[in-house]
């Protein structure tokens, strides 16, 4: 139940923020469609004006154009080949015209643009020219001229109407400029009212360059917001549909594994490993780190990375640990470890520094089990953060009274450093396994390995060195006085009973 207020709760908060973008969607989505509108308009008016030209230039000169039926024919053939072109024709002086639909169309209007003086030069050859019928109908003109004859190609009128006709009435104009010589501007219908929106696109291919304008009124800005609504009230809704399921399904796996842990400690299931710790001159055992393993009742082991993260997230760290240590007093209890002057260093948390909770919890475990608090010792790891010093120092001060002292394990990979040496009464380093493997390699925290013994000396503290798996990292390390070793090099993490045989083994 709660993980569905939860979900809820997510969907209603992710639904309103994407709700609450919908004036950006608005203003990205109108000015895309025009965007979208102008370049399409300025890709097709670019490629008939270059088609107008190729086909111009394919045909013979004009003067020996005959206009005779096949002539004409001709013409009608390429006009009907070549969508962006609506007409061709042939002017002859006043003597003779015609063109490819000569029936239908009054030539009358082309004479004086195409015979008069040439006005919008592309080339020596061709040019553009204009030809109003009167009406709104332009006609853009492409001329090839020879002497006193002329082709021309009229191009397909280029209104913007086929991109507005659904969305509104004359709330879209356009404005071409073709770099011709001079420059000749070419509009379509004017729009009914003041620009709201606008656009500018060029293309330059084949040494003719157009610029298109392109300007949107109120009204073509309010058919795109209402899409935009639309589209943003679709699009808020899956999303926050996604971000809801993905939710659920992240708390409900997270619920799930809290809820086995708390099955495990129910059951009993953690167990404390041990790896040994030994003195590399006298090769005696001198402690043991206490190392958490989750072992279901078929005997299988979950490896520690895949409930430790989790459960110091959670808080259950703290009940596991207590789980842990009780089993560990008693395994010290039985190897008779209460007069040995022998350790099991258990990790703890910050967590476990913010309040007196552990502190009662060993004190009674070691009065209930008559074992000297000393043989235990606490582990703190630099890679994790103390918030609270000052304070995590009050209740280490409880422990330190009992005889229980405090490692610093991974020294020199995290967060401490030298405030956890100098704050919280550190006993020992612990040399983490990353400084170890540069011994006999050229590698750069070959001199931090260095850095840290030199400092534990001159600090008097005492060093282990982590993750020591060959004899000659041992050597290296005896060479400078660093002799407890924990690593494979004496022994990997083991049950209780497997320590006891390794130590049975050590002693024959």
């Amino acid at each position: 139940m709660k993980i569905t207020k939860i979900t809820t709760s997510i969907f209603v908060i992710t639904f309103a923020a994407g709700l609450a973008t919908v004036n950006f969607f608005n203003h990205f989505y109108a000015e895309k469609a025009l965007q979208n509108d102008a370049e399409q308009l300025l890709y097709q008016f670019h490629d008939a004006i270059l088609e107008a030209d190729k086909i111009l230039a394919g045909l013979p000169d004009p003067e020996l154009f005959q206009c005779s039926q096949k002539d004409i024919e001709q013409l009608a053939m390429l006009a009907f080949e070549h969508p962006a072109v609506r007409l061709i024709g042939v002017l002859h002086g006043d003597q003779q015209a015609c063109a490819s639909e000569e029936v239908h169309i009054d030539l009358s209007d082309y004479h004086e643009r195409v015979l008069g003086p040439i006005k919008h030069q592309l080339t020596d050859t061709h040019a553009l020219a204009t030809v109003s019928h009167g009406d709104e109908h332009l006609d853009l003109l492409m001329v090839r001229s020879h002497d006193n004859s002329r082709y021309f190609a009229s191009i397909n009128p280029f209104m913007v109407n086929y991109l507005t006709e659904f969305v509104c009435m004359n709330c879209l104009e356009y404005e071409f400029v073709i770099g011709s010589l001079p420059e000749l501007e070419f509009s379509g219908r004017s729009m009914a009212g003041e620009t709201y929106i606008e656009y500018t696109a060029s293309r330059m291919e084949e040494s003719v360059k157009v610029e298109l304008n392109v300007r949107g009124t109120q009204a073509f800005y309010n058919y795109y917001k209402e899409l935009s609504w639309v589209s943003t009230l679709l699009f808020s809704f899956l999303f926050a549909s996604i971000i809801a399921l993905l939710s659920y399904r992240l708390l409900s796996i997270r619920q799930s594994l809290e809820r086995i842990i708390k099955d495990a400690l129910k059951y009993k299931e953690f167990t404390p490993f041990y790896q040994p710790i030994v003195n590399s001159l006298t090769g005696e055992l001198v402690g043991v780190e206490m190392l958490a393993r989750w072992r279901h009742k078929d005997g299988t082991v979950v490896p520690p990375y895949q409930f430790i993260p989790f459960a110091e997230d959670s808080g259950l760290i703290i009940e596991i640990t207590e789980q842990l240590i009780r089993k560990s007093v008693k395994d010290a209890k039985a190897l008779g470890w209460d007069k040995s002057g022998k350790f099991i260093s258990i990790n703890i948390v910050p967590d476990h520094l913010t309040s007196k909770r552990l502190y009662h919890y060993l004190e009674g475990l070691c009065k209930a089990f008559d074992l000297p608090p000393q043989v235990l010792s606490l582990e703190v790891t630099e890679r994790m953060k103390i918030e609270d010093l000052e304070l995590a120092r009050q209740h280490l001060e409880d422990f330190y009274n009992l005889g229980i002292n405090l490692k610093l394990d991974d020294a020199g990979t995290g967060y401490g450093g030298f405030s956890y040496i100098q704050e919280l009464g550190i006993d020992t380093l612990k040399i983490d396994k990353m400084f170890v493997d540069t011994i006999a390699r050229d590698d750069i925290k070959g001199s931090v390995l260095e850095s840290i013994i030199s400092f534990a000396k001159s600090s008097n503290l005492k060093l282990i060195a982590e993750g020591v798996e060959a004899p000659y990292q041992v050597e290296y390390l005896q060479q400078r006085d660093v002799v407890m070793i924990q690593g494979y090099v004496y022994g990997k993490p083991m049950a209780i009973a497997e320590l006891k045989t390794w130590i049975a083994q050590r002693q024959v």
